[in-house]
């Protein structure tokens, strides 16, 4: 009986190691980030994972106290608030991936910053936009409410990054006001169209009411991966309006066409 019961008790150790190891493979770096040591209090951070399912991944952070999220598929941009160690999930149906990351107690600065926290004093802050959602062109308390900012006088300027994994690649597209506006966690409002062609529709800049630091521009980053050879639609609508141009993809090559940049520019055009 002993001897029975032996092999049976390793065959089940086996199995049961084997399967443990399957599910941290799994879960191991599926979840990729712009940066995980030394991220900065409002710096934004990009995330994006590997999905292969049918299942749409829905982003979280835990804790998810002081955390501000907008995700769009397969990616998310995510801007901690606080310092510590927090952990960012992608879920998809029963496939869950994470990441853990680290925030320093540093505020994050760059060269659109103006606000005291970064050394500039206050009063260089330049004029904030009237908020667009009150009937009214004087507006005392607009900091103290949520507010929604048109498009109509700003510019968008989009930048390039090309993701490359070998025999597969996609793009990174980050787009930025010309404009700034209040609060350093503000959100460029963004939808996205995908297939063949691509559309991205800028709706407006979101504010946060009670948050009063800034000005800066508001930003949003969207993945597109992976992207097949051949020639694509890339449309940008602001305002309603909208602006065609195009790209074409030949091997890990891309080259970008277009031909109006009264509202929107794309730097770099060859990559």
């Amino acid at each position: 009986m002993k001897r029975i019961l032996i092999p049976i008790l390793f065959v089940t150790g086996v199995i049961g190691y084997l399967s443990c190891q399957k599910d941290n493979s799994s879960n191991s770096a599926a979840v990729q980030a712009d940066k995980t040591e030394g991220i900065k209090k409002g710096e934004p951070v990009l995330f994006s994972v590997t999905n292969t399912s049918n299942v749409a991944a829905k982003w979280s952070v835990s804790p998810a106290e002081n955390v501000s999220l907008t995700s769009d598929g397969n990616s998310a941009t995510v801007y901690f608030r606080r310092s510590g160690s927090y952990s960012v999930i992608a879920s998809m149906g029963n496939d869950v991936q994470r990441i853990m990351v680290s925030v320093s107690d540093s505020s994050y600065c760059d060269s659109t910053r103006r606000d005291s926290v970064c050394g500039f004093p206050t009063d260089t802050i330049p004029t904030i936009p009237k908020d667009t959602t009150r009937p009214d062109t004087t507006c005392n308390t607009c900091g103290a409410h949520d507010s929604t900012f048109s498009l109509v006088n700003d510019h968008i300027n989009i930048s390039v990054v090309k993701i490359d994994t070998g025999n597969v690649s996609g793009l990174v597209i980050k787009a930025t006001t010309q404009n700034t506006y209040r609060c350093t966690y503000n959100t460029l409002l963004t939808g996205l169209s995908t297939g063949s062609n691509y559309t991205f529709t800028y709706l407006g800049v979101f504010v946060p009411g009670g948050c009063n630091s800034g000005p800066v521009p508001a930003q949003s980053s969207r993945v597109l991966y992976p992207i097949q050879d051949g020639s694509h639609g890339f449309s940008v609508v602001v305002n309603n309006v909208t602006y065609t141009g195009s790209f074409t993809k030949t091997g890990n090559q891309y080259s970008f066409t277009w031909p109006d940049v009264s509202k929107v520019t794309i730097s770099p055009l060859t990559l």
